[in-house]
């Protein structure tokens, strides 16, 4: 399933924060409740970047990026904060830089002000317990979701002209077929 529309992205940012209590129960007994934080933290930013293009190769490289991104931080501190502001880095990054197309300062401003918004919310919404970082995981996500009602924001595709390899192909042999006729 793709999220990679407004309304599939509001269902992603509920799922994202009523998913939290049953991972937080399962693996909060296994590994300690922070660390499971961190590595629900790091999974749902893979997760959320794999669904924003129907395309599934370039879902699963991008969020294979997301993923290293956000586990760098992950390994570097035990402290959910810094791991939410590098899962949050990991999907700016994989979400503008690859799977997405616009201008580098358009794309630095959406990505500084949907992520430092959500942050801010999720910030603004977490109380201690698993219900306050589930409301704080639907908050982040649900303002990632306005990233949809920007406009001029493309697809990114594997040719800069907008046309797939195979196409491209196709066009050059049918160029070289009405050489020869």
């Amino acid at each position: 399933m793709t999220w990679n529309s407004f309304g599939r992205s509001l269902a992603f940012a509920a799922l994202a924060g009523a998913a939290w209590p049953a991972f937080a129960l399962a693996a909060g007994s296994v590994v300690g409740t922070r660390a499971a934080l961190s590595l629900y933290l790091v999974a749902s930013a893979a997760i959320y970047v794999a669904g924003l293009t129907p395309r599934r190769v370039h879902g699963v490289g991008a969020a294979l990026v997301a993923a290293a991104i956000a586990a760098a931080f992950a390994v570097a501190t035990r402290d959910p904060a810094v791991v939410a502001l590098g899962a949050a880095i990991a999907v700016g990054v994989s979400r503008s830089g690859l799977l997405h197309r616009a201008r580098a300062g358009r794309a630095l401003v959406t990505e500084a002000t949907l992520l430092g918004g959500g942050l801010l919310l999720a910030r603004f919404l977490v109380t201690p317990g698993v219900l306050g970082v589930a409301l704080a995981l639907w908050g982040f996500f649900l303002l990632q979701s306005g990233f949809f009602l920007i406009g001029g924001i493309g697809e990114r595709s594997g040719d800069p002209r907008g046309i797939d390899r195979f196409e491209g192909a196709r066009l050059r042999a049918l160029a070289l077929l009405e050489e020869d006729a």
